[in-house]
């Protein structure tokens, strides 16, 4: 349902990558002097949340966008537009550091993660990091422009073994409309619609038709159906498949669907840690 802080995402935003920047090489929109030093003052600074964060990162990017930025040594193309990992990014060198820590920390060479809710790969390409060439990420993003910008960081930052997917993750297949709010690019919200422009799929149908056989790490924002989408999974999945770790947004004042918590109860997950945002669990019942 539409409110006064939402509206719907536009056909022009689908798409939020110009061509001749997707075809760029790294460092071709390096900050400039003034845009470096105002990057390294933001970072040592008490600017990390709130409004002067935002009018920060708008001096920054107003003055030449895109820019070129590394964080945690992957490499990001980021615009300034309203994007809550943007000013993350840009301005907190800690930013979602715990969440980051905690999924890495289970990875090694070979593993696989899923993201979904990926964004521009803020946990995505630390993750695909740790993972090496000899593993996977699945990076899903129902906004076609998030992922498409994902896709164009994990050319950046050379990592093939990034895949993108575009889909929304419900119980079911099915179509959504998108919802975003009016001062963040992000999605805040999914609607479920016949005739809607973005397609919905369960994580079962995702995973199988990529051929994952175990997820090392699971991240999952809270943008429509995603943590029902759980349920479904958990129910049918072999032992391999159930994640090893587990990032969870608590998108409501009630946290997330409560079918989760039973199922991460009886699976043997146990919450380790609890951030502003997110819950993580750790998996230590494997047969």
């Amino acid at each position: 349902m539409l409110n006064s802080n939402t509206r719907p995402l536009t056909i022009e935003e689908r798409s939020t990558r110009k061509q001749d920047t997707a075809a760029s090489p790294w460092g071709d929109y390096r900050p400039s002097r003034l845009q470096q030093s105002l990057i390294w003052a933001a970072r040592r600074s008490f600017l990390h949340r709130g409004k002067l964060r935002h009018q920060m990162t708008n001096i920054i990017a107003k003055m030449k966008s895109p820019i070129d930025v590394k964080f945690r040594d992957c490499r990001y193309r980021i615009d300034g537009k309203n994007n809550l990992a943007e000013y993350g990014l840009l301005l907190n060198p800690k930013f979602n550091k715990a969440e980051i820590d905690f999924l890495t920390g289970g990875l090694q060479d070979g593993g696989v993660a899923v993201d979904i809710g990926c964004n521009i790969g803020l946990y995505t390409l630390p993750m695909a990091l740790k993972c090496g060439q000899h593993g996977r990420v699945l990076a899903i993003d129902a906004n076609p422009g998030m992922c498409e910008r994902l896709a164009e960081n994990a050319r950046l930052s050379e990592m093939p073994q990034i895949i993108p997917v575009c889909a929304a993750v419900g119980e079911n297949d099915g179509r959504v409309d998108l919802l975003i709010t009016k001062n963040d690019v992000a999605i805040v919200k999914v609607l479920e619609s016949a005739n809607g422009s973005i397609p919905m799929r369960s994580l079962l149908s995702i995973v199988n038709e990529h051929r994952i056989e175990k997820i090392d790490a699971l991240k999952i924002d809270i943008e429509g159906f995603e943590d029902a989408a759980l349920v479904p999974f958990f129910n049918v999945v072999s032992e391999d498949l159930l994640p090893k770790r587990i990032v969870i947004e608590r998108g409501t004042p009630d946290g997330y669907n409560q079918g989760c918590r039973s199922l991460f109860n009886s699976n043997g997950y146990k919450l380790i840690g609890t951030t502003q945002n997110n819950d993580m669990y750790l998996r230590s019942k494997q047969s």
